[in-house]
């Protein structure tokens, strides 16, 4: 994607509820990518599942990094320029087998929650700037609120969610997403205000209460 045009990223509380039924495994994320290549191109390694076996079949030797960390896993590398191994003439050569952690990526969780993707990623960032989410009721402006503000809370208080790697933006993001509720009553003043060490232990078991009931609740 050239220039600084901007995308049509949809209703946001349509988004957000697609979003944790990704996060649930409940169904992929479906990204209008449009002629965007960038999660393929940003130099990002590709944990290989048991299921994603036509990937782990055909996956260079060389573009794997490391051992397995668990049995059946693989971790895939990308080549010099940060593209991925299967992808050729911007296309990937085995998108109906696509690892699943392509299949649940959705850069749109940036822009929903104001972080910026870790490391040097112009491509990705440029889209994450160019994504307008619309708010055609009050329910989606409130949403929208209530997870940037949750953002905002796990970025400022890193050190209480490092079990979660609340400290890195991808996981901080979908922490966000799993805990917004907890926001949606929170008063206009910012959450990165000083706070009392109690009040913010506090909202951060809040946080992490909601998280893992959301993990835990079956799809």
């Amino acid at each position: 994607m050239s220039g600084a045009k901007e995308v049509d990223a949809g209703p946001f509380s349509d988004w957000l509820r697609s979003m944790r039924a990704v996060l649930r495994d409940e169904q992929d994320a479906d990204v209008p990518c449009g002629d965007c290549v960038g999660c393929c191109v940003s130099s990002y390694p590709i944990p290989l599942r048991p299921s994603d076996q036509v990937a782990q079949q055909q996956v260079p030797e060389e573009f794997v990094l490391r051992a397995p960390v668990r049995p059946g896993h693989l971790l895939m590398g990308f080549r010099d320029d940060g593209s991925c191994p299967f992808l050729f003439a911007r296309a990937c050569s085995i998108y109906a087998h696509r690892p699943q952690t392509c299949r649940d990526y959705d850069c749109r969780i940036f822009a929903a929650t104001g972080l910026k993707p870790a490391g040097r990623r112009p491509v990705i960032q440029e889209r994450v700037q160019a994504w307008r989410f619309s708010y055609p009721a009050q329910q989606d402006l409130a949403e929208a609120a209530a997870v940037r503000r949750a953002a905002d809370f796990i970025g400022a208080y890193p050190e209480h969610f490092a079990a979660m790697r609340g400290g890195t933006p991808s996981a901080a993001a979908v922490l966000a997403v799993k805990s917004y509720e907890v926001f949606l009553d929170q008063g206009a003043g910012s959450v990165q205000e000083p706070r009392p060490g109690a009040e913010v232990a506090q909202l951060a078991a809040q946080v992490l209460a909601a998280a893992r009931a959301f993990d835990a609740r079956p799809a």
